[in-house]
């Protein structure tokens, strides 16, 4: 067992911060208690950690991410920059970088194999508990079909693990959906509309209705929740309507007010990535 002591204590719960606090954690790193150091009964034989002049808050949850994007030149973007068993380890140490800047939880909405969420399970790397889409899926022109204008096609993840995040029809759909649900995806990422692309844009239709409303069913059927990307215009109100359990980015949201109440009535959550708005920004 350890005892942390000394630090102020934030528990989430809107209490004030508490200073002087002691938290004590059993072998299975739950908390046993938390309270004033003076409060906490300490077995003999615990190991004490002093941090005194720290803050000791709950881990955070980041549920918009993708790490295994960590490069926007063309080459990383393309697949091209460095072998796979390279960007494999690359993406080891970014789970850890994350875990140690304080996120003990990642919902990544898209291409990353669900390897590296049972290896941290494991125990044979470090990093967050983490929650996968894998493959997020488009019809063919949308966000997973990515082409140059020469012709040349690329996956948007060069991981083979992956499947191809494309179908058009109902029926590929549901088979897409189910593709996903096998290669272990704890949610379906779906692009309903497109995002800074000549061709599609950020308020462009991606799925009509028949073939969303058949990948939500779908995905509801296995018991997993759609999380789609959808940034204004028609998608995202086709998003809504149909029934998505999240709405990533939700941009234009603030045009069409009708739809945050129907949002709200329906208990779907807005996943806002403020974040990624402020890099687009500093990039230019």
């Amino acid at each position: 067992m350890k005892i942390i002591t000394g630090a102020t204590l934030i528990d989430g719960t809107g209490s004030p911060p508490l200073v002087d606090s002691a938290v004590l954690v059993n072998e299975n790193g739950r908390f046993e208690a938390v309270g004033h150091r003076q409060q906490v009964s300490v077995p003999p034989n615990v190991e004490e950690i002093d941090a005194t002049g720290m803050t000791l808050l709950p881990g955070l949850i980041d549920c918009h991410d993708h790490l295994s994007s960590f490069t926007y030149d063309l080459m990383g973007r393309w697949g091209f920059a460095e072998p796979q068993s390279l960007r494999y380890l690359r993406i080891a140490k970014v789970m850890e970088d994350t875990l140690l800047t304080g996120y003990t939880t990642i919902r990544d909405c898209g291409w990353l194999d669900v390897g590296f969420k049972l290896a941290v399970e494991q125990g044979l790397i470090a990093g967050p508990r983490l929650l996968v889409a894998t493959s997020p899926l488009s019809p063919t022109h949308g966000m997973s079909d990515r082409s140059s204008s020469s012709g040349h096609h690329q996956p948007p993840s060069p991981d083979p693990n992956l499947p191809l995040g494309i179908a058009d029809g109902v029926d590929q759909v549901r088979a897409k959906v189910r593709e996903v649900v096998r290669v272990g995806a704890d949610l379906v990422k779906v692009f309903q509309t497109g995002w800074g692309r000549p061709h599609h844009g950020s308020k462009d239709v991606a799925f009509n209705r028949a073939e969303l409303r058949a990948l939500i069913n779908e995905a509801h059927i296995h018991g997993k929740k759609v999380a789609s990307h959808a940034i204004g215009g028609a998608g995202l109100r086709m998003s809504i309507e149909e029934g998505v359990d999240t709405i990533e980015h939700g941009s234009y949201l603030d045009e069409d007010p009708d739809l945050i109440k129907m949002m709200a009535d329906q208990g779907a959550f807005l996943v806002p990535t403020l974040t990624v708005f402020v890099f687009h920004r500093e990039m230019g």
